[in-house]
């Protein structure tokens, strides 16, 4: 096994006592799901937030519920309300409130959250905190920030698409991440190819200042 995906299963195995995963039915919570299921000696359950708002979400939430139910493993679901996400300002803020709403009101007593951020979303949140005027020192996500973790943050995108694809792990791609009147999806989109041209960005802003500066190696993460 590559020393650096040994390295992520044994920090997951002794950074909590519980965790509950956010697992929404795309490519980076799939892999992550599937990567905790074969690699954790740490018990935890899923919790999945239908936000309502796309043709696939039944089809997402389905997913996930048919394969946490094959595996035995604990299943939590909650429903947004799409009508005040697209009333709201801003309908990602008040996605993503919803969201963590749910996913903190189901959370138990002694259970991390872990989601699957990895170091692209790094990249992208410390650009779209940089154009929002955060301050120097909180540009960047942590990887453990009170009850929530991110194991994943120094593994890229590609990476994860690829360990996927390998090891045949079912996901659904979210059609919306192609819209870039999102401000995220517009930096994902635009932004970041455009400044990749120039400079290799996720290296230098994204996988730096302690985390390893490349995917993990070899061709498994088991």
């Amino acid at each position: 096994m590559p020393e650096k995906w040994r390295g992520i299963i044994t920090e997951i195995n002794a950074t909590a006592d519980r965790y509950l995963l956010a697992i929404s039915g795309g490519v980076d919570s799939m892999f992550m799901l599937a990567f905790f299921a074969r690699n954790s000696t740490v018990p935890f359950r899923v919790a999945h937030f239908n936000h309502g708002l796309r043709a696939s979400a039944d089809a997402e939430e389905s997913l996930v519920r048919r394969w946490c139910a094959e595996r035995d493993i604990t299943f939590l679901t909650g429903r947004g309300d799409p009508a005040a996400m697209r009333e709201a300002s801003s309908l990602e803020a008040e996605a993503r409130r919803q969201r963590y709403g749910f996913l903190d009101a189901v959370r138990a007593e002694g259970e991390m959250l872990v989601t699957a951020h990895h170091a692209n979303d790094q990249l992208e949140t410390v650009l779209l905190r940089l154009m929002r005027g955060y301050p120097d020192t909180n540009l960047r996500m942590r990887k453990v920030a009170g009850n929530r973790y991110k194991p994943f943050l120094s593994v890229p995108k590609e990476e994860i698409v690829r360990q996927a694809t390998l090891r045949k792990i079912p996901w659904i791609e979210d059609g919306s991440n192609a819209d870039t009147a999102h401000e995220r999806n517009w930096v994902r989109n635009v932004l970041v190819p455009q400044m990749m041209e120039r400079r290799n960005v996720l290296r230098t802003i994204a996988l730096r200042e302690g985390e390893p500066d490349a995917a993990p190696d070899g061709p498994s993460y088991c």
